[in-house]
């Protein structure tokens, strides 16, 4: 967001700070009246003698201690008022967002049609998600007929990638479709976290059973999208994944040749921490300190010899 003032942004933090202004005024007022050359005398002396006893300046100027002490005081209470129009950088800006990966480790998933297979071909592309996203927050979940979690989020991408290589359908305990529950896992993970995050689910089918609990689960907060790999536009459609990912608003990408697909998840995941900072409403930044400076230099006029403001 830009630095510049704009007036649809602009607020006060605390706007009681506002009440002092109709304070100093008074008090700035009542002081000029006392402070008026032979004010002291009225009522003793008549007021058609006293105009003749009372010595006038030579010369006059505008910064006098009285004169000065008005905008001294409506700055003050600016500045207590807390202007604000910009939000404070977020702690956060220079993380990156955190993934929780969901992947299917099913019978299914080593299919040869992605030579060597569905599942190895997911292993490569993932080794290279995790290189892309350059050491972020990472973790990883397991499902089939049940969710596990393998491992936590990790900046470390060696260790996921060691537990990938491990994951295969014989250490799964059940065959189904834990989609929901593993998804859930996913979220309770992230909302460990500091920052956003996103789950990424990587699997070749969604049954309905699955979908129809997707359906009726509440939603966790945290976007999803679906890795998917298949190799064509109608195995795409009889997986059951493209139903799924409107049931929860979710983007579907397909393994690509190239490295376009990867780009693409990566670009999405960092979007959430963006999405996160936006909507973090703790960081309106208070401009009022910005003033203090000029109260200090307002304030060495005071040190100077004879500069004072008699009540």
């Amino acid at each position: 967001m830009s630095g510049l003032l704009s007036l649809p942004q602009f607020h006060l933090l605390r706007p009681w700070g506002l009440l002092l202004i109709p304070f100093a005024v008074g008090l700035w007022w009542w002081i000029r009246h006392r402070t008026r050359p032979g004010v002291e005398l009225q009522g003793q002396v008549a007021p058609h003698l006293l105009r003749h006893l009372i010595i006038q300046p030579g010369k006059s100027t505008i910064l006098t201690p009285v004169n000065v002490l008005l905008p001294v005081w409506l700055l003050g209470a600016l500045a207590v008022a807390g202007p604000a129009w910009r939000r404070q950088p977020s702690p956060f800006a220079d993380d990156q967002a955190q993934m929780m990966i969901v992947m299917r480790i099913a019978d299914s998933m080593l299919t040869d049609d992605l030579p060597p297979s569905r599942l190895e071909r997911c292993r490569v592309k993932l080794a290279e998600l995790l290189v892309e996203r350059g050491g972020a927050g990472t973790g990883l979940i397991a499902y089939n007929g049940s969710a596990h979690l393998v491992m936590p989020v990790t900046d470390d991408g060696d260790v996921i990638n060691h537990m990938l290589q491990a994951l295969d359908p014989t250490v799964m305990p059940s065959e189904g479709d834990a989609l929901v529950a593993a998804i859930d896992l996913a979220s309770k993970q992230l909302a460990r976290q500091a920052v956003g995050g996103s789950v990424l689910v990587v699997t070749d089918s969604v049954t309905p059973t699955a979908i129809a609990a997707l359906d009726s689960q509440e939603r966790s907060g945290f976007p999803v999208q679906f890795y998917v790999p298949l190799r064509t536009d109608a195995a795409l459609i009889a997986s059951g994944v493209p139903i799924a990912a409107k049931t929860l608003s979710a983007p579907v990408q397909s393994v690509s040749s190239d490295d376009t697909d990867i780009s693409h998840l990566v670009a999405r995941a960092d979007q959430t921490l963006v999405a996160a900072n936006d909507s973090d409403a703790t960081a309106w930044q208070d401009e009022g300190y910005f003033l203090v400076p000029f109260l200090l230099v307002a304030g060495l006029l005071w040190s100077r010899r004879g500069w004072s403001v008699g009540l």
